[in-house]
């Protein structure tokens, strides 16, 4: 995000894009449906096939920020407390834009979310021609199970991650629309590509559900840990909640707190005794001294290499779920960083 002067920085742009003939652009936004607010543009200004202008401002809505927009985006409250409104930056934004092609993944949603703010604000509706990558995706890679700008990156071979920030999306736009114009003719992707493809879409969109609600569940909750804190490297991301194997087997532990109670716990590396999955890899969770369990080797699979060889100190949960109160069970789940990628 540019440190400039929102003032400076909006009419440096409009006085840029009388220069240019397409701009490449994206919002972040409160969400996807009809209430949603842009709280971000980002805008590469084009002129003969090279960009020529860069604008980043973030919006401050006049809504609450969604938690799980935090998770998604990286940007909070605090970020947006300073930042000018939509009136500030809209109409002169679309102003600049009228007379350019517009160029975007999934780019009728942000023509969507910029006529939603500009009719807000009494602007006519933007109705430029349009260019949009994920058609152009589509067209190129026919049997892709997602054309996400993830994964279209991937299969454009550009080693980048997407940010889900206006501008750093809208140069991978630019990137995937260079790419893309230049193929000759479809590619279709093998059977192990295109399945491939699909559990890498499969596994991003899990991660990106589980952490939205994670993060909304989490936004107005406690989750500081009761009990003291042991010893050691200390890794407190709450990104998964992990099921805990034995957990009911130390019910007088885990009563002591009850139910809804965040705990300090510390995790080792192990093996797994018996059972289908045995000689298998795994993390076994300790709660103030007493090992509780082990995790699933399918979740072990998912997390390999996040927790160091020595081990570390985590947070765990006993969830509060109705079918628990009524059967008096206390459970454990170990909260751990987002599952990684997995490409096979």
């Amino acid at each position: 995000m540019s440190t400039a002067d929102p003032i400076e920085q909006l009419w440096s742009f409009v006085a840029a894009a009388g220069n240019a003939d397409a701009v490449v652009f994206d919002t972040e936004t409160t969400g996807v449906g009809d209430d949603a607010r842009i709280i971000e543009i980002g805008a590469l200004l084009i002129s003969d096939d090279t960009p020529i202008y860069e604008y980043d401002q973030l919006i401050q809505p006049p809504t609450r920020l969604p938690a799980g927009i935090t998770e998604l985006t990286g940007i909070t409250e605090s970020d947006l407390a300073d930042q000018p409104d939509a009136e500030f930056v809209i109409p002169q934004f679309l102003t600049a834009i009228r007379p350019l092609l517009l160029i975007g993944h999934n780019v009728s949603f942000d023509i969507r979310m910029l006529n939603v703010e500009g009719g807000l604000l009494g602007c006519r509706e933007v109705s430029n021609d349009s260019l949009d990558t994920m058609t152009m995706s589509r067209r190129m890679f026919p049997n892709a199970p997602s054309c996400s700008l993830q994964e279209v990156m991937r299969l454009l071979d550009i080693n980048e991650i997407e940010e889900h920030r206006a501008i750093s999306d809208a140069r991978q736009t630019w990137q995937c629309f260079q790419q893309l114009k230049h193929m000759n003719h479809p590619v279709v992707l093998s059977d192990d590509e295109a399945e491939q493809s699909r559990r890498r879409h499969a596994a991003t969109k899990r991660r990106r559900t589980n952490a939205y609600m994670r993060s909304s569940y989490l936004s107005n909750r406690d989750t500081t840990p009761v009990n003291a804190k042991p010893d050691g490297m200390v890794i407190d991301q709450m990104v998964c909640g992990v099921t805990i194997s034995g957990d009911t087997a130390h019910q007088d532990v885990l009563s002591r707190y009850g139910y809804d109670a965040w705990l300090w716990v510390t995790v080792s590396h192990g093996i797994i005794e018996s059972g289908k999955n045995t000689g298998h890899p795994t993390l076994c969770v300790a709660l103030d001294g007493v090992e509780i369990g082990r995790i699933p080797a399918l979740q072990e699979e998912r997390h390999r290499g996040q927790v160091p060889p020595e081990g570390a100190v985590m947070v765990a949960h006993i969830p509060n779920s109705k079918a628990d109160r009524e059967s008096g069970i206390y459970r454990l789940r170990l909260q751990m960083p987002a599952e990684n990628d997995r490409e096979d």
